[in-house]
């Protein structure tokens, strides 16, 4: 029995991650429920301002593709037993056997980390008779393994060093941006030149004489491929109901596979789109700005 579970987690492990390549299995906890997403800020198409003391407003949205400087998936190993020690020895074994087999791929240990998550009792049921009393069946240990490394070329190596060592649930993978400093500039930059173009062309196009007053919005946000994917079935179903009421059916269903995509922010909506999108998952930064305008006056211009 044993032995079948394993080779059923090892196939639903694989099956995952080629329906999601760097999702990890979390991804089935949100089911790429698009409707639950968050969304960027965009531009309101409003060109009034929301201060009633002025008169014009400019917004600037700018979306950022940024390839990680490095990512970190993330692995959960569970074992039970009979007793709490030997449940977490068992854990260690399995994790000892994973970090063995990383360092042969030249992952150091700075770049892992071990995390106790639970330790907790298991019940079952002991049935005598027509009686099923609950019994105290042992203790279950769970940690996580987290791996940082550089480049998606070693995300394969990674998944083999864990299915050696018997660990086949790939939680999560994050991807890892370092200078957020250099982002924001970078955003914030681009998103002024929107700004100041856009208030030159309404002074030629329009001849509105407008003097900006002060920054109104200023929203960061990051979108991270996790959060991105999508999920679908595709399949044709007939339909088959009972003719009246006392006639009782059992239907039973086969099961639909659910697959898993990529859906990244578009362009659409947003002033300034840099790096667009290309083939592999990035992470996605975005600005909004407002900045307030008022409107100058004859005798604005005499003062």
């Amino acid at each position: 029995m044993k032995k079948a579970f394993l080779i059923f987690s090892l196939l639903f492990f694989v099956n995952s991650i080629c329906l999601a390549q760097e999702a990890g299995n979390r991804i089935y906890g949100n089911r790429g429920n698009s409707q639950n997403k968050r969304q960027p800020v965009l531009n309101t198409g409003n060109l009034r301002s929301e201060n009633e003391r002025l008169d014009y407003a400019i917004e600037a949205s700018v979306l950022l593709n940024l390839k990680p400087d490095s990512f970190v998936a993330v692995f959960g190993v569970a074992q039970e037993a009979v007793n709490a020690e030997e449940s977490n020895n068992k854990v260690n074994l399995q994790i000892d056997g994973f970090t063995k087999n990383l360092s042969g791929l030249g992952i150091s240990k700075n770049d892992i980390y071990i995390d106790f998550i639970t330790q907790n009792r298991v019940y079952d049921f002991e049935v005598a008779g027509d009686v099923a009393k609950q019994i105290l069946a042992g203790f279950e240990t769970k940690k996580t393994v987290a791996v940082k490394y550089k480049d998606r070329e070693s995300f394969e190596k990674l998944l083999t060093a864990a299915t050696k060592a018997q660990i086949f649930d790939l939680i999560k993978v994050d991807y890892i941006v370092g200078d957020f400093d250099s982002v924001r500039d970078r955003l914030f930059d681009e998103a002024v030149k929107v700004v100041k173009n856009k208030e030159a062309k309404y002074k030629t196009a329009f001849g509105a004489d407008i003097k900006s007053i002060g920054l109104a919005v200023e929203r960061y946000d990051a979108f991270y491929p996790a959060e991105r994917y999508e999920g679908y079935q595709a399949f044709e179903s007939g339909s088959a109901t009972t003719t009246n009421y006392t006639d009782t059916k059992t239907f039973v269903y086969l099961r639909k596979s659910t697959t898993f995509f990529y859906e990244p922010l578009v362009g659409t909506g947003f002033d300034k789109v840099i790096n667009p999108v290309g083939i592999e998952p990035t992470v996605q930064f975005t600005l909004h700005l407002r900045v307030d305008y008022d409107l100058l006056r004859k005798q604005d211009k005499q003062n």
